[in-house]
């Protein structure tokens, strides 16, 4: 342990596998050193029921590289996290016909959106634990150009992991990587690390959806969790319909001769001249017009952040707001559009209501916002209960039943694995996808409390409603400051805003500030709530800047999880060396 006394002596390396990317450096710097995106292109084998690593490769190829003749044949798309449960590798949704990233099942309507895909009722045993040891592999050389198993690592899990996925991530870390030492921090702790707190309410509003986390003195309060589906994904869906809307309008009016009705992706618009644009499979197509989206709302032409007096004219109809005689809903009606270029060289103007619209679906209180949360929040709840059913069913035990006895031979396993690993008579890859099984069942009791409770609420309400889950002395700390995190916090602000002298960087935490204020003020006035928040530019990876921070204190070398230790305790030391 002496090797591993502090991050400034011995290097310490920093991961964290998100949603829309993952993020590995060095502990102590300022930014991580890899950062790509976590939906990655796989190349199945001919029945569609395995991929190999081989053929692991960034999906961004096949975002702008054109198709002309050939195909994709077997490849498709992958994500290392669930987008129902959020759980990192558990892959429970996973299938040989690759469903979309988070939020795909869902549109703005609410609707159905799977665009005819036929998911298998049956995930693939072991093909989430190849992909995220593939993340890790993939940083480590392209990034670090280090060997895991030269030094230690800091890994940024989900607050709310349960007990069975947090052994899990051990054992594949020292089983496969060969890691010297690790420790598993929470995000939302992190995240208040790099703010400078240690007590707070985490607001993090990531692809998958939104996350709202208590933290008190260093440890996460799990009954106070609170998740919502509105995320970045629901974001960029909202920004692509806005903008197909926007091009059928100007094709009319222009007379534009063109068979496609729809903002075509960079790679579609190179295919080929003329009318004979090619596209490529459905989960590469989305993905494609999703990650166009995505750019126009960072330039800021696609998403805005309102003033306060917005949102209440948002709960209105769309007649009675035309009708508003207001001068703040005048402001936003007459200020000037913000004109955007598609890929095929249209120019197309964004209206300033239809940018904030798409803010709203975190802060709108009802309406049409409100009736979209809703609704992928009923579907959510619709996947997870299934996931329920179909592990309870199995052996026809309860929950309780299920979870010991599939810990137990979960532990019995790993024994097993070890002694076997020792003696050279076995294969760890081999072993892990045998106990994917034992893993789903021993996680299905937590689906429902562990993981945090869905909500449809506003991001304020969640703050509001998270901290008065907690005990009654920690509400006042936990409410009086809030940390907001997330790339779906990088939105830029509106033209009021500007005006009344809120800087870009802080108009969504300003807004949030008033909004969790005005809750409070119904029963408590005259309180005043902190949002905490770094800038835009470093907000995206506030929990893995507090990790960096952590790895790097010379007092945590008391906190590894070393290689010793797994072997005399197993992977359950992780509950107890790592809160």
């Amino acid at each position: 342990m002496m090797a591993y006394s502090g991050g400034d002596e011995f290097p310490c390396a920093v991961a964290e596998i998100g949603s829309y990317a993952t993020k590995i450096g060095f502990a102590g710097e300022d930014a991580p050193r890899s950062y790509f995106r976590s939906t990655t292109a796989i190349q199945r084998d001919t029945n569609g029921k395995g991929s190999s690593l081989s053929s692991f490769k960034r999906s961004y190829d096949f975002f702008t590289r054109p198709l002309e003749n050939e195909e994709d044949g077997h490849w498709d798309v992958c994500n290392p996290v669930d987008k129902y449960t959020g759980l990192v590798y558990q892959g429970m949704s996973l299938n040989a016909n690759a469903e979309q990233e988070s939020g795909q099942d869902v549109d703005m309507e609410g609707n159905d959106a799977s665009h005819g895909t036929t998911p298998e009722s049956n995930s693939i045993a072991g093909e989430c634990y190849t992909h995220f040891s593939s993340h890790l592999s993939h940083g480590f050389t392209s990034a670090l150009c280090a060997d895991p198993s030269s030094m230690p690592l800091l890994l940024v899990e989900r607050s709310y992991n349960p007990p069975p996925i947090r052994q899990r991530m051990v054992e594949i870390l020292f089983e496969e990587h060969n890691v010297p030492a690790t420790f598993l921090a929470r995000d939302a702790v992190c995240a208040c690390y790099a703010v400078g707190r240690t007590t707070g309410t985490v607001v993090d509003i990531g692809y998958s959806g939104t996350t709202v986390t208590p933290v008190f003195d260093g440890f996460v309060e799990t009954k106070g969790i609170l998740r919502s589906p509105a995320g970045s994904s629901m974001m960029e869906e909202m920004v692509l319909k806005n903008l197909d809307s926007l091009y059928k309008t100007k094709k009319a009016r222009m007379k534009i001769n063109s068979a496609v009705d729809y903002v075509m992706p960079l790679y579609q618009v190179r295919s080929s001249a003329g009318e004979n644009h090619k596209a490529r499979r459905e989960p590469f197509h989305t993905l494609a017009r999703l990650d166009f989206a995505r750019m126009c709302m960072e330039d800021g032409s696609g998403a805005g952040v309102a003033a306060f007096g917005y949102a209440s004219l948002q709960d209105l109809d769309d007649e009675a707001a035309k009708a508003e005689p207001s001068d703040i809903y005048q402001v936003y009606a007459n200020a000037p559009k913000a004109p955007y270029k598609l890929p095929d060289g249209t120019e197309v103007d964004i209206t300033q209501t239809k940018r904030f619209d798409v803010a709203e679906l975190l802060f709108g209180k009802g309406g049409k916002s409100a009736k979209i949360r809703q609704d992928a929040m009923d579907i959510s709840k619709k996947k997870l209960d299934s996931i329920i059913a179909s592990a309870g069913d199995n052996d026809g035990d309860n929950g309780d039943d299920i979870e010991s006895n599939a810990i137990a031979e979960m532990e019995e396993m790993s024994k097993r694995k070890r002694h076997h690993v020792k003696s050279g008579k076995n294969n760890v890859k081999q072993q892990t996808s045998q106990s994917h099984e034992k893993l789903v069942k021993a996680c299905t009791p937590y689906l429902n409390s562990a993981i945090g409770e869905f909500t449809s609420s506003t991001i304020s309400s969640m703050v509001c409603e998270s901290a008065f889950k907690c005990d009654r002395d920690q509400q006042a700390q936990l409410l009086g400051n809030a940390v907001l995190c997330g790339g779906g916090a990088c939105l830029s602000t509106s033209v009021l805003s500007t005006s009344i002298g809120i800087s870009d960087s802080n108009a969504f935490p300003e807004r949030l500030r008033e909004e969790v204020e005005a809750l409070i003020h119904t029963h408590t006035p005259g309180w005043r709530v902190k949002v905490l928040s770094p800038g835009i530019s470093e907000r995206h990876i506030c929990s893995w800047l507090g990790a960096s921070i952590l790895g790097s204190l010379g007092s945590f070398h008391d906190m590894w999880i070393t290689k010793a230790e797994y072997e005399e305790h197993g992977p359950s030391i992780v509950n107890r060396k790592c809160p």
